[in-house]
């Protein structure tokens, strides 16, 4: 019964995400996720308290994961190129569904506490990974830090602010200028 009632909820979380990737977080209604799960409403609201939990929980779950998957992609690389790659992942060459997702959760949390804690948490996960970065580049003498932590805090600023040109106003050349000015800002510190 348990099982069943996991499965229940891992569909709904996952449903809701399909849907955000297509509509975007403040365009789905309960009705569409329960059309599109062919589920009632009841069920939603058996697992979730409300709405807002349910959308929280989802892109959490997803956002989470799909950090992991980055680090699972580049842990083999050593300090230099895993850095290399994580500028690349996180600098969007187009207005992708995933980025649209950021940019959503942004919005939602200029305005919501609850939303504001899970950008919070996202930023500090990610900066958590840069930092371990250019940590392990330090200890194998591949970068020279003084201060991996200020180092992390600026290269976060500037990927952030990047990828948020580029979210809105994607072209190649931006991506390039962004991953030289980027590359640049890390051969001078790193």
């Amino acid at each position: 019964m348990k099982e069943m009632a996991d499965t229940l909820r891992g569909k709904i979380l996952d449903g809701a995400i399909e849907l955000f990737i297509v509509r975007g977080v403040e365009k789905v209604t309960t009705r569409e996720l329960t059309e599109h799960l062919g589920i009632s409403r009841s069920h939603i609201y058996h697992y979730f308290r409300d709405w807002q939990a349910l959308c929280i929980e989802a892109l959490t779950q997803f956002m989470l994961s799909e950090l992991e998957e980055v680090k699972a992609r580049i842990a083999h690389l050593p300090p230099g190129e895993k850095l290399q790659a994580l500028v690349d992942n996180y600098l969007p060459e187009g207005q992708d569904a995933v980025w649209q997702l950021y940019v959503s959760l942004w919005q939602l949390a200029a305005h919501n506490e609850a939303w504001a804690a899970l950008a919070d948490r996202l930023m500090r996960q990610w900066k958590q990974f840069l930092t371990e970065i250019i940590i392990s580049g330090e200890a194998s003498g591949a970068f020279r830090v003084t201060d991996s932590q200020r180092v992390t805090r600026q290269l976060a600023a500037l990927l952030n602010g990047y990828s948020d040109k580029l979210v809105v106003a994607p072209s190649a050349a931006a991506r390039q200028q962004a991953i030289d000015d980027i590359d640049a800002f890390i051969a001078m510190v790193l």
